[in-house]
């Protein structure tokens, strides 16, 4: 597993001091932490919410010694995300987010500005940022890739709630078949290559190339006219919008791997997406584990037939025990 913590640059001295003091079992198993202005300070491992202690212990209730953050705090922060010229990240907070090196994504909280169109055209008054903990877990796909992608290509959606390690997962996916296969990841977040400055600071294999920054629809058709893939590959799809995209991708004879917020079949349901794209799909539970394996069996007239697919040998795949 290879850990990225540039994230703590970013961060005022005591806050940096506190977090550099947790247990090492626990500092790599971090996949969010959460500053909210006169709080304490939220660790979150998993599915599991803590807080942060001045002398690095986590606690489920905060006690006085609790890591309590101040506005100055925030602001010290903000600032360092947006590399101290705020107005260059403007694009970004009528997002709602940045993306910093390594690719963790800082979600950003306060008062919106809205323009002429009631747009939101950038955020004043920040009370609350998030920082989304990237990592590689090398390997972490294996016994997927061995069950799926074993002498063919296959369309996969990756399911689970948030934090779930979705985004890992497609990162090594996106590691083994770009070794071998045709790769255009559609990085609207920035979050799977960690791109700088053109460069992708993970590893995605030699043969993919990365459209950062586009939405995804546009993004797809973009790659499908000048690059060819044989795969590609998006990270939180649901809208409308990217259903259409998807289902052009498909008619061009493009697989598709791509990651959903879902908690189960009944969930990804209720998405507007048509599940027949896909040939499998993968459920994972709020402890990064493999819930199911699904094959889908498109067959006539009867809809879609769900068959579990050698599941049990898969659970504790991702996070558990790492």
């Amino acid at each position: 597993m290879t850990e990225k913590r540039e994230y703590l640059d970013f961060l005022p001295k005591k806050i940096r001091a506190a977090l550099s003091s947790i247990n090492p079992c626990y500092i790599d198993k971090i996949r969010e932490l959460r500053f909210r202005v006169n709080r304490p300070l939220g660790v979150f491992l998993g599915g599991e919410s803590r807080f942060l202690d001045a002398g690095g212990g986590l606690v489920f209730t905060p006690k006085s010694s609790a890591v309590i953050i101040t506005a100055q705090d925030i602001r010290e922060i903000f600032e360092a995300v947006c590399q101290y010229s705020v107005h260059s990240f403007s694009q970004e907070l009528k997002s709602g987010f940045i993306t910093i090196k390594g690719g963790h994504r800082i979600g950003i909280c306060g008062t919106a500005v809205l323009g002429n169109k009631l747009e939101t055209e950038t955020i004043k008054h920040i009370s609350g940022l998030s920082f989304r903990i990237a990592r590689e877990l090398k390997g972490c796909s294996d016994r997927i890739y061995d069950k799926v992608f074993y002498n063919r290509l296959s369309s996969v959606l990756i399911a689970g709630p948030p934090g779930s390690g979705k985004t890992t997962l497609l990162r090594d996916l996106c590691r083994r078949l770009g070794r071998k296969y045709k790769l255009s990841i559609i990085d609207e977040r920035g979050e799977i290559a960690a791109v700088l400055n053109g460069i992708p600071l993970n590893d995605i294999g030699d043969n993919s190339d990365v459209f950062d920054g586009y939405s995804k629809p546009a993004g797809i058709e973009t790659a499908i006219r000048v690059m060819s893939p044989q795969v590609i590959v998006c990270d939180e799809i649901g809208n409308a919008a990217d259903t259409i995209a998807l289902e052009q991708a498909a008619v061009c004879g493009v697989k598709i791997i791509a990651s959903i917020h879902a908690e189960d079949m009944a969930d990804i349901k209720k998405k507007n997406l048509n599940i027949a794209l896909f040939d499998f799909i993968i459920l994972l539970n709020n402890q990064g584990e493999i819930r199911d394996m699904i094959r889908i069996d498109n067959i006539e007239n009867s809809g879609l037939h769900l068959n579990r697919y050698d599941n049990n040998d898969d659970r504790n795949l991702l996070f558990s025990g790492s």
